[in-house]
């Protein structure tokens, strides 16, 4: 009996000290003597996750004296849970974040500014639109709030099975979409597969003149930027109504053509390279997307990166010279050289996308698009009015134009009286 309770009491404490274990954050090893030791949040896929600890693992080795613990969190909640952390006293020295999140983190006072950090010199060899992207204005000025050590903008991506030469103008494409569009066929074949949302479509407003805010931040929709909007929407609209192009709404539909192989060509962003890679096999073309030849100029459409953070709470010095080594690592051209060859598209200029830089000849080819493609392109917006007020205004607008539920000088109209609202003095 005595035997039997000694067991139960060996049992429980094992139990107890196996919870405990359990409950701790995942593999953050003990401080040896005279390294620091930092944690690395990210919500990276698990390609690109096990990438990352690979980088991670190859400047530990080169800088012993300080170690990167990498930790996976969940996509849709990284930001919420990097606000909760930092607020409560804790949370992660570093974070890769998306760009688009930041106003959000910087009002939140979870994250540093870093133009104290990175020299202007350094981010001199890197896409200026992605620098861009990870920038917020605080007080007046844009800060640097994050490295960005990866960019996703658009591009068209076409079948060169069928595509012989990519159209250079959005007329030529949509006219090649128009004659190789099969309806006769069960199920049909469509030239081109066009998800309209605002996101995939935004940079041809400035393509067709129109303009938002101009350079100093005023508002100029309902001025200078109308007449381009309005005929931007227009557009829209009629393709939307286009019985031989697949221009919807509905990005499941265009997501079902494609995986079906019902289409041959369709304008995405970076990150879907491996799902048309799957597609097309090496018949995978990619190319920056075509100008509007009405006006002869290049769509503009946004770039976001992936950037790294750092907590706000970070003071100690010697984790500050860690973070700061750890981020310019990162966006060293043999870093971004492995970052390329997981589809992360690289925003250091340095890195030449020669043909030594990847066996890949196919997805090489599609990375030097995607930079000509972000080199014309516009920082998303960061700033947390320009997501939750602004974005959402310019969706309304959107929506309701190419629905037919507005006309374009109706829904110009409405969204300048919201903006107003906000933006006016």
């Amino acid at each position: 009996m005595q035997k039997r309770f000694v067991f139960r009491l060996l049992l429980l404490g094992w139990l107890l000290a196996f919870t405990a274990c359990a409950a701790s954050p995942a593999s953050v090893p003990p401080a040896q003597a005279g390294r620091t030791v930092l944690r690395l949040w990210h919500a990276w896929p698990s390609t690109e996750g096990r990438v990352l600890q690979t980088l991670v693992e190859q400047f530990n080795q080169a800088h012993p004296q300080w170690q990167i613990v990498v930790q996976a969190r969940p996509a849709v909640s990284l930001p919420a849970d990097l606000m909760t952390a930092v607020q409560e006293g804790g949370g992660p020295h570093l974070a890769i974040v998306q760009s688009h999140t930041l106003g959000t983190l910087v009002d939140a006072g979870v994250v540093r500014p870093l133009d104290d950090v990175i020299a202007a010199g350094e981010l001199s060899s890197l896409l200026r639109a992605a620098v861009g992207s990870a920038q917020v204005t605080v007080a007046g000025q844009p800060t640097l709030v994050g490295v960005p050590i990866s960019f996703d903008t658009l591009a068209l991506y076409y079948n060169r099975a069928n595509v012989l030469q990519p159209p250079t103008t959005i007329e030529e494409l949509l006219q090649t979409g128009r004659a190789l569009t099969d309806r006769n066929r069960v199920p049909p074949v469509w030239g081109l597969a066009y998800n309209l949302s605002l996101d995939r479509t935004i940079g041809y407003l400035y393509a067709f003149g129109g303009r938002v805010f101009d350079e100093n931040g005023t508002l100029v929709l309902g001025d200078s930027g109308r007449e381009g909007t309005e005929r931007w929407l227009a557009w829209l609209g009629q393709l939307y109504r286009d019985e031989q192009l697949l221009a919807t709404l509905d990005g499941v539909v265009v997501d079902r053509v494609l995986q079906s192989r019902d289409a041959i060509m369709a304008i995405d962003w970076a990150h879907a390279q491996a799902e048309y890679r799957a597609i097309w096999n090496d018949q995978l073309g990619v190319v920056p997307l075509p100008r509007l030849g009405a006006t002869d100029r290049l769509p503009q459409p946004y770039v976001q990166a992936d950037v790294i953070v750092m907590n706000a709470r970070l003071t100690d010095q010697a984790e500050q010279t860690a973070a700061q080594a750890f981020m310019r690592f990162m966006i060293e051209p043999s870093s971004q050289r492995v970052l390329l060859a997981v589809n992360r598209q690289p925003t250091q200029l340095a890195l030449l996308l020669s043909d030594t830089d990847l066996d890949d000849q196919i997805q090489l080819a599609a990375a030097r698009a995607f930079r000509a493609q972000a080199q014309h392109g516009l920082p998303m917006p960061s700033d947390r009015l320009a997501n939750e007020f602004v974005w959402t205004t310019l969706a309304d607008m959107h929506l309701s134009a190419v629905r037919g539920l507005l006309t374009p000088e109706q829904a110009v109209s409405q969204a300048v009286e919201i903006l107003h609202s906000r933006f006016t003095p």
